[in-house]
This record gives C-alpha cells, sequence and structure tokens, in this order.
C-alpha cells in the first residue's frame, strides 16, 4: 500500500513539473518610444506562445505572457521580444507573469507557472528634445565637468546616464 501511494504521489509530481514554463532569462533594454523587453523560457512539455498583456501603472511594468500547453509534445525552448511604449523618462520595474492556457485560442489563465522582475531605466525621447531646445550642456560626451548655459527653464531635478541607460549622478 505504500509503495502504491508513493508511485501515486511520485506521479502526480512529475505531472505538476511538467505543466510548468520556467523564465530562463530576461532582459529589458531601452528603444526609442519604449522599452524592449526578452523574455526567454523553457517547457516541461509542449506548449506554444499564444498572447501577452501588459500593464504600466507608475513605474511599474507588470507583463503577463501566455503559453498553451499539449503534453504530448516535447519540451521546447522560447525566445520572445515584447515592445512596451513608453511616455515618461524614469527607472522602471519590469515584472514578468508566465501563464499556462488549456486553450491554444484564448487566454484561460490556467496556472501561473513562473515570476520574475528586472529593472530598467528610460529616458524619454520627447522629454529630451524639449529640454535639449530650450537648455545647451557642453562637452556631450564628456569626462569629467559639464558645462550649463543660461536657460529658461527651472531645473529641480537632474539625472545624467551613460549610453547603455545606467544613471551615473542624480
Amino acid at each position: 500500500m505504500k509503495k502504491s501511494l508513493l508511485l501515486l504521489l511520485l506521479f502526480t509530481v512529475s505531472n505538476i513539473f511538467c505543466q510548468n514554463i520556467f523564465i530562463t532569462q530576461l532582459s529589458a533594454t531601452e528603444l526609442a518610444g519604449g522599452v524592449n523587453v526578452n523574455v526567454q523560457t523553457v517547457s516541461g512539455i509542449g506548449s506554444g506562445y499564444l498572447s501577452n498583456e501588459y500593464t504600466i501603472n507608475g513605474n511599474i511594468i507588470d507583463l503577463s505572457v501566455c503559453y498553451w500547453f499539449d503534453q504530448t509534445l516535447p519540451i521546447l525552448e522560447f525566445n520572445n521580444d515584447f515592445f512596451i511604449p513608453l511616455s515618461n523618462a524614469g527607472s522602471y520595474e519590469v515584472n514578468v507573469h508566465i501563464i499556462l492556457s488549456t486553450s491554444q485560442v484564448t487566454c484561460d489563465n490556467y496556472a501561473n507557472t513562473d515570476n520574475r522582475s528586472t529593472t530598467v531605466s528610460y529616458l524619454s525621447t520627447a522629454s529630451f528634445e524639449d529640454f535639449k531646445n530650450n537648455f545647451s550642456f557642453f562637452p556631450n560626451p564628456t569626462s569629467g565637468k559639464i558645462h550649463f548655459d543660461k536657460s529658461e527653464l527651472v531645473i529641480n531635478n537632474l539625472s545624467i546616464y551613460d549610453n547603455t541607460g545606467r544613471i551615473v549622478k542624480k
């Protein structure tokens, strides 16, 4: 009896593990007009990409990526890029949620199998153009001091980013 119970438990646990898709790598990079979120996943069973949706609340981006699954197919790896348009400059937290669906037509939110987070800095080109037209600074690029010309703008905060989007000075 104990042996059959142990086998039943092992079979159940292995089936639960197989119905999962895990994030193997997550990255976000700044692009003109927004950020690109690259999500690399591996499935414990056969599956396919179905859909995605995102919400932006302040500086938090929630991206849900839905995959359908089929236990008769082999293990698969996915590499998907998702562009998220942004209008405000700043540092954003990107939360990615992997969702499974039993349907191959619409995401039925069968299970949430993995969640990961990363951060990305975004310098809005529109706000930079407005800034640049009313303000002058030099030299650019610089290895030291930056000089500013007079401006009609009132500056409350100033952040300096490097070419990878990381804040150098605030």
